[in-house]
């Protein structure tokens, strides 16, 4: 099973609704209202995100979309602000088909292709350098993963964690309120796991990383992308269309992380110490 636009899943959402007055006063007003239940997603997707202000609130709201959509393998991401549509919609696009300016065109997206497929083909080369040693260095998505995850350049996978607590880490690194998005994905069956029925693969960066690649392994991190990959950007490459909760993570009043808990710094979350990322550079820098 797994969420798409128009499936109704139970969230919890924020949103303007009309509201009645009492007698003498006009008969409604627009009041702002926080609901929990069974949403769309394009519902999910417009809300303002459901407010929270403490971590322990966090955990208390993902344990309850757990409970109820058990169906889905729940997955999260943490960004400073919520990317829109034209419709006032959540977009969480992977990097390879963000626009750089007003708009996105194709011989921009084939380009960016080009490259990652020289990337590639380098990596390829250097399987041993890279430490691969297993049946993994067979997929594009191995090199993907690495490319994407130490931020080298652009791909169609998109950046996700495991861990509550590193997504609201992200959330909140830079500023006192950000977006806390929960994505509903099927289970996991492999290191890299391939559904073709639902279009989409799910790499599991703790099992396709090697031990000494760090920042993988700190961040509990995931990449998720549709299939097949192409070179022209699809309604479906769209992973907010797979959302099922939105928050908006609020530490205005410097309480979020109270009850013994610390934001992980963006040191913690990045280690300047990471061979790994030397040994990658290295390579890529034949390769360019």
């Amino acid at each position: 099973m797994i969420a798409r636009d128009k499936s109704k899943v139970f969230s919890h959402i924020r949103r303007d609704e009309w509201a009645s007055r009492a007698f003498g006063k006009p008969a409604t007003h627009l009041r702002e209202f926080e609901r929990k239940g069974f949403f769309s997603i394009s519902e999910i997707r417009k809300s303002k995100g459901s407010r929270i202000t403490s971590f322990t609130s966090l955990v208390s709201a993902i344990a309850e979309l757990g409970h109820h959509n058990h169906s889905y393998n729940l997955l999260f991401r943490g960004q400073p602000v919520d990317d829109k549509d034209r419709n006032g919609r959540t977009r969480l696009y992977a990097t390879i088909y963000r626009p750089e300016g007003s708009r996105l065109t194709k011989p921009t997206t084939r380009k960016r292709f080009n490259v990652l497929s020289e990337y590639i083909k380098g990596l390829q080369r250097s399987s041993n350098e890279l430490g691969v040693d297993s049946v993994l260095q067979y997929y594009k998505e191995y090199y993907m993963a690495l490319l994407q995850h130490y931020q080298q350049t652009r791909t169609p996978l998109l950046d996700l964690t495991s861990s509550i607590f590193v997504a609201a880490s992200f959330a909140l690194q830079k500023r006192k309120t950000g977006y806390f998005y929960v994505i509903g994905l099927p289970h996991i069956h492999g290191s890299i796991s391939h559904y073709i029925d639902n279009s989409l693969v799910l790499v599991k960066l703790q099992n396709v990383c090697p031990p000494n690649a760090l920042r993988p392994h700190l961040q509990e991190a995931y990449l998720v992308g549709k299939l097949p990959f192409k070179a022209a950007k699809e309604a479906e490459d769209n992973i907010a269309r797979r959302l099922i909760g939105k928050y908006l993570l609020d530490n205005n009043e410097n309480t979020f992380w109270k009850g013994g808990f610390r934001m992980s710094s963006h040191q913690a979350l990045f280690p300047k110490a990471d061979d790994y990322l030397l040994t990658l550079q290295r390579i890529l820098q034949r390769t360019r």
